[in-house]
């Protein structure tokens, strides 16, 4: 995990360091500005991260096309003009500004306006929008440069985002993340989320209905797949690509043929991989390292979860 703290009051320095974390741009105070007191801390894990920044006076900002990345920039107080590919977006904490990496910016960012932004690379986007198309996109992801933050959607999202940059801002060998099959499931998770929840140019797509001419065949193939590979870094998005599916008609042959989600069958089956490896584990072994070896992040979740399908909790079943 890459991880970058700067303190600044100087203005050349402050666009130097915000450089090296982006990409170069033009950093102008507003009239009457003679410095800035910068406040930046970055954090980045497998194509995405999480940079909280705070400029603490006001300022113009002017990137170019960021060319391989997308930005979710969230005030966490205050409020920023953005003009962003042709539309201008009025920023708050209600409503975040999204840019894509096609067109420059022009961004004016009032005093006392702490962000917190959520970093994609493109490559990461673009695969994880195949996985839910069951094909690779033929043109460009272009997200609205407006996103409102009060839906559920993006409340569930923004939750999310919050979750990433505590873990990531862990000391090496304490956050969940440094679990590369844990890790590698957040990261999709929240770009497919991203994906699902904001308007883009394959939106319409994405809620089509989603058929297949053999939906019981297909599930029979998902679930012998999830099997025999559960134990690994392994996600419904994975299933659906190596069966040459979308994610959103995996989903439709699941629910009509077993009445549950792929996502609910792989968890089941990781739950029961657990339970067997704590029935047979020796002295000595940990909860929480068979979990986290089993692609369980939420420890919490993970115990209620266990508790559920098998009537006692997972420390019961290790001690037995």
């Amino acid at each position: 995990m890459d991880a970058v703290t700067v303190r600044t009051n100087d203005i050349e320095h402050a666009r130097s360091e915000v450089g090296r974390v982006f990409c170069p741009h033009r950093l102008t105070p507003q009239s009457g500005v003679r410095e800035v007191r910068l406040r930046m801390t970055a954090h980045r894990v497998a194509g995405v991260g999480v940079v909280d920044l705070d400029y603490g006076r006001a300022v113009r900002i002017q990137p170019g096309p960021l060319e391989s990345f997308y930005l979710v920039q969230i005030p966490l107080g205050g409020g920023a003009v953005v003009r962003h590919a042709g539309q201008t977006v009025t920023s708050t904490p209600e409503t975040a500004s999204v840019l894509s990496p096609y067109d420059a910016s022009d961004m004016h960012w009032a005093e006392g306006s702490p962000h917190r932004i959520f970093y994609a690379e493109q490559r990461a986007l673009d695969r994880e929008l195949a996985r839910l198309l069951g094909r690779p996109a033929d043109g460009p992801v272009r997200f609205d440069p407006g996103m409102a933050m009060g839906t559920p959607a993006a409340v569930a999202w923004a939750r999310a985002v919050d979750f990433l940059a505590t873990e990531l801002a862990r000391p090496a060998g304490g956050s969940l993340l440094d679990h590369p099959l844990v890790a590698d499931r957040l990261v999709q998770a929240l770009i497919g989320k991203l994906l699902l929840t904001h308007q883009h140019t394959w939106t319409g797509l994405l809620a089509a209905p989603a058929r297949h001419p053999a939906p019981g065949r297909l599930v029979r193939r998902a679930c012998a797949l999830i099997q025999d590979h559960h134990a690994e870094a392994l996600t419904v998005g994975d299933v659906a690509e190596a069966l040459q599916v979308s994610v959103r008609t995996l989903q439709d042959c699941f629910r009509r043929e077993l009445a549950t989600t792929p996502t609910a069958y792989l968890r089941a089956c990781r739950l029961d991989a657990v339970h067997r490896t704590l029935r047979t584990a020796e002295a000595g072994a940990s909860v929480t390292a068979v979990a986290l070896a089993h692609g369980f992040a939420h420890l919490g979740r993970f115990a209620g979860e266990y508790r559920a399908r098998f009537g006692e909790p997972p420390s019961a079943t290790l001690r037995r």
